[in-house]
């Protein structure tokens, strides 16, 4: 069964499983964004204390970490043989735009006009804005990860240079595999600030799928055989993020354990969904296929709707004396009505834009 990746790239064997991960990964990403929507709105604030938000961060929190190591696995395996010149001119056209268009309509939205005395004096505001949204993620909250991914492409030759040149880069490029461990991601929600700590945390994860792209298959037999141990280190290290969230505990001087052990986590999720999907072979669930086909687009679209539509189901949300029900039936709510609304828009776009709706919403 012959798939197209975001990038339009065929390939019969290798895009089934990975696409279909894309496409738990996208979903992951939606659901747990949907239940932090919907705790706010029904307590006002972010509380990992809550037992539906601490289970829905155990087990979302750090999913973008699956799309670095599918974005690495893809470059070695698909993109690399293709040369630099399309690799870039893809992400140009199917990452940079989308992000700019975004960052344009988003920052627009956000600027009260009124405050200001002429035209001049508005669009000026509004470039500003702009262009610091742009440079740091702010324009939605989702859209911190894109100057981080373009961070990711522009490293990608020192990284391929690393990978294949002699035993000490060779060490080095395993080495940044690991870095991870013991450099955290510095979580910076409300700052406009880029954080080496968070760039050099999913250079590692790239840099893994970099390495599993190289030689995929002979490294799918290894993940194969090695599987019982994946699920066992998969589930030690999610009970002991439960235990470190109950008990409050996380920096160790500037290391955050939690991050620490979220890396082990989705990187033993992330080979475990590999290998599932693997075995299914060309019998992939084709209700996924949408979700990964418009996975780019679904996440830059889905921050602004989900905070736009919170609002509307408050009377669900806030009724605390069916807790924890309201919290998961209005996060519920949120995730389908986020994905009708993200799938609703795409196809409009394909409807008027065609073939360059890619540019434009990014699918």
């Amino acid at each position: 069964m012959i798939q197209l990746d975001s990038m339009g790239v065929k390939d019969s064997e290798f895009l089934g499983y990975l696409h279909s991960f894309r496409g738990v990964a996208i979903l992951k990403i939606v659901l747990g964004h949907a239940v932090a929507a919907a705790c706010i709105g029904a307590f006002g604030v972010f509380d990992v204390s809550n037992p539906v938000l601490m289970i829905s961060e155990i087990f979302y929190h750090d999913s973008t970490l699956y799309f670095a190591i599918i974005s690495g696995l893809l470059f070695s395996k698909v993109l690399k043989p293709k040369g630099y010149l399309k690799f870039y001119k893809s992400k140009l056209k199917n990452i940079l735009l989308p992000y700019i268009f975004f960052t344009l309509v988003l920052t627009f939205f956000k600027i009260n006009f009124d405050y200001f005395s002429g035209f001049q004096q508005g669009l000026e505001k509004f470039l500003s804005d702009a262009w610091v949204n742009f440079i740091y993620g702010k324009a939605n909250f989702a859209l911190w990860y894109i100057p981080v991914l373009i961070f990711l492409y522009l490293v990608t030759p020192i990284l391929e240079y690393l990978q294949k040149t002699n035993r000490i880069t060779k060490t080095i490029f395993l080495i940044i595999i690991f870095v991870p461990l013991f450099i955290s991601r510095i979580q910076v929600l409300d700052e406009y600030n880029l954080r080496i700590e968070t760039m050099i945390y999913f250079t590692g994860a790239y840099a893994l799928g970099m390495f599993l792209g190289a030689d995929l298959n002979k490294n799918l037999i290894l993940l194969k055989k090695y599987r019982r141990q994946f699920i066992l280190i998969a589930i030690i290290s999610t009970v002991c993020l439960f235990y470190l969230y109950i008990f409050d505990i996380d920096l160790i001087s500037i290391i955050s354990l939690k991050e620490t052990v979220f890396y082990v986590q989705k990187i033993s999720f992330a080979f475990l969904i590999i290998l599932m999907f693997k075995k299914l072979e060309a019998k992939q669930p084709i209700w996924l296929n949408p979700f990964a086909r418009d996975s780019f687009s679904i996440y830059f679209i889905h921050g602004s709707i989900l905070y736009a539509i919170s609002p509307f189901f408050l009377f669900i949300i806030g009724a605390k004396q069916i807790a924890p029900f309201n919290i998961i039936i209005g996060a519920l709510i949120l995730f389908a009505l986020v994905l009708f609304i993200c799938a609703s828009i795409v196809m409009v776009s394909r409807k008027i834009f065609g073939k360059h709706s890619r540019m434009i919403v990014g699918a």
